[in-house]
């Protein structure tokens, strides 16, 4: 959350001139309802099994593509799978308070709509990161623009 997956992600696909598909964005495209309404209304064990059917989905595109996953995605082991097997997966990585700096006053990510927000925000990243690590492919993005970013990347694919 807060990593820079939808701007790095549209910005890469423009390079590499694929298309790009947010999943966030793809299941709210096919549901009818935003992310925050569907885990309001159905929960999110709901909107993870919708998460993981769209991704199964994109995955099987001919044509290649770029896709952004939300950071809960990872969560889900057939996930990690699907993604392994259908091409490079990157793991764009700040230190936790960029991260929270960049997320802090976004009302729209429904897992922190608590209380304490920040100590969620934590403790979301805690339980995340160790899954995170296990990409092929890290990608530190701390002091980086968006540009900075897609541009290595496309480095690291040549």
């Amino acid at each position: 959350m807060g990593a820079g997956k939808t701007s790095v992600g549209r910005k890469l696909s423009r390079k590499l001139r694929m298309n790009f598909y947010d999943l966030d964005s793809e299941v709210e495209r096919a549901e009818g309802l935003s992310v925050s309404e569907i885990f309001e209304a159905e929960g999110e064990e709901s909107f993870r099994q919708k998460e993981t059917e769209m991704l199964a989905i994109l995955s099987q595109k001919t044509s290649p593509a770029v896709i952004s996953t939300g950071g809960g995605a990872v969560l889900r082991q057939q996930n990690r799978e699907i993604m392994e097997t259908s091409g490079e997966v990157f793991y764009l990585r700040a230190d936790i308070d960029t991260l929270w700096n960049r997320v802090r006053s976004d009302k729209g990510r429904p897992l922190l709509h608590v209380k304490d927000p920040r100590a969620e925000f934590y403790e979301l990243f805690m339980k995340r990161k160790d899954i995170y690590e296990l990409s092929p492919h890290v990608v530190f993005t701390n002091d980086m623009s968006i540009s900075e970013v897609a541009d290595k990347i496309v480095g690291m694919l040549e």
